[in-house]
């Protein structure tokens, strides 16, 4: 499989995971770089594209992230992906806005209806 292929090129020790130094490395080879354009893959960013592909956030990316990374990833994103992107960011705003309600109030009865401010509490050394 190409995927594997390539996983296997840019690990370089063999340790069965892609460091971000290996990754980097090997998107300036042409053979590595011409392999993410043909998935329509930016690799102009290699952080970024590091840190989507690293889905355990571990610092390192295994056979199995890489691929599903690869495939999940390619091609430009669709209305449809931003719809999605949209949808889910309104989602976490309202939970957001439920929780900090949540908490305002729990800190209103904490207080007895007397609001704290960040200078009350003693400096940490």
């Amino acid at each position: 499989d190409r995927i594997t292929e390539i996983f296997n090129e840019i690990d370089v020790d063999g340790s069965g995971c892609i460091t971000l130094h290996e990754f980097a490395e090997h998107l300036e080879d042409d053979h590595t770089k011409a392999y993410f354009d043909s998935l329509g893959l930016d690799a102009s960013d290699v952080w970024t594209l590091f840190k989507l592909m690293d889905a355990d956030s571990g610092h390192e990316i295994d056979l199995e992230e890489f691929t599903s990374g690869c495939l999940r990833l390619r091609g430009g994103a669709t209305s449809l992906d931003l719809a999605k992107l949209a949808h889910d960011q309104e989602q976490l705003c309202k939970h957001l806005r439920r929780f900090i309600g949540r908490t305002d109030r729990a800190l209103v009865q904490l207080t007895g209806g007397r609001m704290c401010s960040l200078d009350t509490f003693p400096e940490r050394a």
